[in-house]
């Protein structure tokens, strides 16, 4: 099972050992419901996709939806075509074909033809199969950027719950934080993505300096904000706390054209809404 929404395979399967021990709860079923993104009334029961894995897990949209076999294979694949491929997808459900249908309709050398003539600015319009019934097109804004498969900034929630906006305003109001602590948590809110390296901040708040300065520097306020609002830390193999867990998730993204990239902290939006509000 490959990394997805920034899920490594680890977690999309601790979900579906909380669905098969029944914590999705005892009213809760897919059967009956018909695909949640061509409408096939047809789907199998068992077929379902998620877009969140954070704990506590969902089981209904829009972190989890039912979906026939067709259609969840080619969300997927999304990353692995040439874009205009899934656009053509798009179009077919979006004229009311069924996801099975596709390939049916459309042979390999005529959807290979069709996307070409996306990839060029051409108009393309594929013939109405049938009226949509559903009004919730959740699928048409899907990230098509490879890196969303590992990225923490691509999860809807963090792994696991932090401290809620309010917590957060108060926690940094009764601090004595300096104006270097309050420039850093800026910066990185405002971040692209709010996802950030500690190097970059060491270039953007500090005026230069290590990556290893500004990560002693962020993890201390880490800690401070991490001890005052009682909130439990992740922990390294060896047991230590990882402070930096209270305001972000780290992540390392992949080199590009050879070139190893720095290690990156998504700041959670709890924290991240609490500095945009004015509280830093």
């Amino acid at each position: 099972m490959l990394s997805y929404n920034g899920y490594d395979s680890r977690w999309r399967n601790r979900i579906l050992r909380a669905y098969h021990r029944g914590e999705a709860g005892p009213d809760f079923t897919l059967v009956g419901k018909v695909c949640a993104l061509c409408g096939d009334p047809d789907r199998k029961a068992t077929e379902w996709h998620s877009e969140d894995y954070s704990e506590p897990f969902l089981f209904e949209p829009p972190a989890t939806y039912p979906m026939c076999s067709s259609c969840h294979g080619r969300l997927h694949k999304r990353f692995d075509q040439p874009v205009e491929h899934w656009q053509l997808f798009r179009l077919h459900v979006l004229g009311g074909g069924y996801g099975r249908e596709f390939t049916k309709l459309y042979s390999k050398g005529e959807r290979d033809r069709l996307a070409a003539g996306l990839a060029t600015g051409e108009q393309i319009a594929l013939p109405t199969i049938r009226p949509r019934l559903s009004t919730d097109d959740w699928w048409l804004d899907l990230s098509l950027d490879p890196e969303s498969r590992e990225a923490a900034w691509a999860r809807p929630r963090p792994l696991r719950p932090r401290p809620d906006t309010g917590a957060f305003s108060r926690t940094i109001g009764a601090l004595n934080l300096s104006d270097q602590d309050r420039r850093i948590l800026r910066a990185h809110a405002a971040a692209s993505r709010r996802s950030l390296g500690m190097q970059a901040i060491a270039l953007a708040v500090l005026g230069g300096g290590t990556a290893q300065t500004a990560n002693l520097i962020y993890g201390k306020l880490a800690k401070k904000l991490c001890q005052h609002l009682q909130w439990i830390p992740d922990r390294r193999e060896d047991g230590s706390e990882i402070w930096m867990s209270v305001v972000a998730e780290g992540w390392q993204p992949s080199p590009i054209e050879g070139k190893r990239r720095d290690y990156e902290w998504v700041m959670v939006p709890s924290l991240a809404a609490a500095v945009e509000g004015g509280a830093v």
